[in-house]
């Protein structure tokens, strides 16, 4: 019992995560036009708390250059 319990749980906390990704992904190319492969590939590797953080900043973003620096990718 307790396995099952510990799979469904880690699935429902994937799909948060993932539901999370997508949402911000979506309101970023809303914000900036388009992102790069980078930016989206940078974001799915990002936790939860992580999500969070650059979902409270999403509002302060006028440039995928900024958002580079938020999520600290290298040129």
């Amino acid at each position: 019992m307790e396995l099952t319990t510990s799979w469904h749980l880690k699935g429902w906390q994937q799909g948060q995560q993932e539901g999370r990704q997508e949402i911000l992904l979506r309101q970023l190319r809303k914000r900036l036009g388009t992102i790069s492969s980078e930016v989206e590939a940078k974001i799915k590797t990002l936790s939860v708390e992580q999500l969070d953080d650059l979902a409270e900043k999403i509002l302060d973003i006028t440039s995928e250059a900024e958002l580079h620096r938020i999520l600290a990718i290298k040129h």
